[in-house]
């Protein structure tokens, strides 16, 4: 196999993505991720990439078509871990009765390939013939007894399939190739199932949509919402009243050196932390532009991606900071695993970090409004990801907050920019949210808010040695 690069812009996130039997990078030549480098893994055998070109990249999220789930799960090496991993219309058994597509129709496929056989299987997957016509061009000629070949040795493969991070599994309904039951009988327990209209073949620029955080376009809902949030923003305010508290606790001197910030916004937290401590020199990072705050001696803003501004400066200045803080912001990130190993290198010995996010199943009363890249990892994901820092305490509660009207509340999601990225309901959909909206015990219909609160310390002697 081999791997090509549709974007390779010097981006340390790259999208991989692994192409169904058949295809190639030619199929995804329209893929495009801001931030984000791209790159396919095709080919008709199955012996191994070079894989260096991917192995250097921090950030890594997988995307398996079809027989490239299977192809994913078998030839990925396990110094290559992926952040996340979707599914589109495959399963890890691609020649299975129950868990894949029925044996005598797979080996059938091989044994009367033809060219003209494979343009009839190309048009069975898009669904139909005005979809195959559209993606002719994106089709490359293929040698079809290498690809008969190909499957014959996938349909005799018994070894060791990798155990990926699948966050989801997307199945077709009117999947004429993997049967859509097989796929969902694949992959319970594994990854969330979510439901796709349409054929085998899927846009993966749709999914990528829902999946991975445009942060121009949070930044910019944001933004919208900066006159409004402060005066709606209940839940966050009480989030930031409550992180503020903890981190006071845990920091020794009601006056410290430096402190970073990031996700600031219209100023909740900044405001409830300074009322209890006093940071010398204040460093703000959001992706919207920020007001000066007028909290510290020395105060410094940055506009962008924190996430990279944390790793630049742990590289740069290690173990320089005597705190870093965030009220509700690191949900929005797409590893914040790495982000906080970048927090433990800049902060210095005994440096506190306090950051407050989101549990799994935060605001279930809009599951099914709209898709959602949100991946909330659970309390026990959060204190692993801290196993290298010291008194390390996660606290999750539930903060609940009232409206008149399932509409009111969505309003209230507009005018704090809790929107995000995702992609939004049209006029239909928000009529079925409407009427199907519980009613709470008070009469009311409630919003639901999970955060989960981070305190932890960067310890001396052994942390040290480990930096």
């Amino acid at each position: 196999m081999r791997i090509d690069f549709l974007t390779c812009d010097g981006s340390d996130r790259l999208i991989l993505i692994f192409a169904g039997w058949s295809t190639d990078a030619a199929l995804y030549a329209h893929i495009a991720v801001p931030g984000w480098d791209v790159a396919v893994v095709s080919g008709d055998d199955l012996l191994p990439p070079d894989w260096s070109s991917v192995a250097a990249y921090g950030t890594i999220y997988l995307y398996a078509w079809s027989m490239g789930v299977h192809f994913a799960m078998r030839l990925l090496p396990e110094e290559i871990q992926p952040v996340a991993c979707y599914a589109l219309n495959g399963t890890p058994l691609p020649c299975h009765d129950t868990l894949g597509i029925p044996r005598n129709i797979f080996l059938g496929t091989a044994d009367g390939l033809t060219p003209r056989s494979l343009e009839k299987f190309r048009m069975r997957m898009c669904g139909s013939s005005a979809l195959y016509r559209e993606l002719a061009g994106r089709f490359t000629e293929v040698n079809t007894e290498r690809l008969a070949s190909q499957l014959r040795e996938v349909a005799a493969y018994s070894g060791p399939l990798r155990k990926l991070p699948w966050r989801a599994a997307y199945v077709s309904e009117d999947d004429r190739i993997f049967p859509p039951e097989n796929q969902r009988r694949a992959w319970n327990g594994v990854a969330e199932i979510r439901s796709l209209e349409g054929a085998h073949y899927a846009d993966l620029g749709d999914i990528l949509r829902l999946t991975v955080f445009d942060t121009g376009r949070v930044g910019s809902r944001f933004s919208r919402s900066m006159d409004t949030y402060t005066q709606h923003a209940h839940a966050q305010r009480m989030i930031a009243e409550r992180l503020a508290s903890m981190l006071s606790e845990r920091v020794q001197e009601a006056r410290i050196d430096s402190l970073i910030e990031i996700g600031c916004g219209t100023g909740l937290f900044t405001y409830a932390w300074s009322r209890l401590l006093t940071a010398r020199k204040a460093h703000f990072m959001d992706l919207c532009e920020l007001p000066r705050f007028g909290v510290s001696e020395e105060e410094q803003y940055t506009t962008g991606d924190a996430e990279r501004g944390i790793k630049e400066l742990a590289a740069e200045a290690p173990g320089s900071v005597d705190a870093i803080v965030s009220a509700s912001a690191i949900q929005w990130f797409s590893n914040p695993a790495a982000f906080l190993r970048d927090c433990l290198r800049l902060l210095r010995p005994g440096g506190v970090l306090a950051v407050s996010t989101f549990a799994p199943g935060n605001l279930p009363e809009l599951h099914g409004l709209r898709p959602d890249p949100m991946h909330y990892p659970s309390a026990e994901e959060l204190r692993d990801y801290l196993k290298d820092f010291s008194e390390v305490s996660v606290f999750q509660e539930n903060v609940e907050i009232d409206f008149t009207t399932p509409l009111e509340a969505l309003r209230h999601l507009r005018l704090t920019g809790v929107t995000g990225s995702g992609a939004q309901a049209g006029a239909a959909g928000i009529r079925r949210f409407a009427a199907n909206y519980p009613v709470n015990e008070r009469g009311r219909y409630s919003l639901t808010f999970k955060p989960i609160y981070l305190l932890a310390r960067r310890g001396f002697s052994r942390l040290d040695r480990k930096i």
